[in-house]
């Protein structure tokens, strides 16, 4: 049986997987919007560091947050055991 601990490994992990996928869903959005005021895509190099940016803060808070919740799930387990 292979317990599922959260370590600082998995905390990286998540968090580069979480940039990744916000990095995508964000730069869809960003073209999708642009398209749709301008109706031109034209992405200039401070909007892929916006992008680039609000992906990390995005990614970072969400992988930290899950790592907290389960290192809370996992000592509220180790305190009374399942009935």
């Amino acid at each position: 049986m292979t317990k599922n601990k959260p370590t600082i490994f998995r905390l990286l992990f998540s968090i580069a997987y979480l940039f990744v996928c916000c990095l995508v869903f964000f730069s869809l959005a960003l073209i999708a919007v642009k398209f749709i005021i301008s109706h031109e895509v034209v992405i200039e190099r401070s909007d892929i560091k916006r992008v680039a940016v609000v992906s990390a803060i995005a990614a970072i808070a969400a992988a930290v947050r899950s790592w907290i919740y389960a290192i809370l799930d996992e000592r509220k387990m180790r305190r009374k055991p399942p009935e």
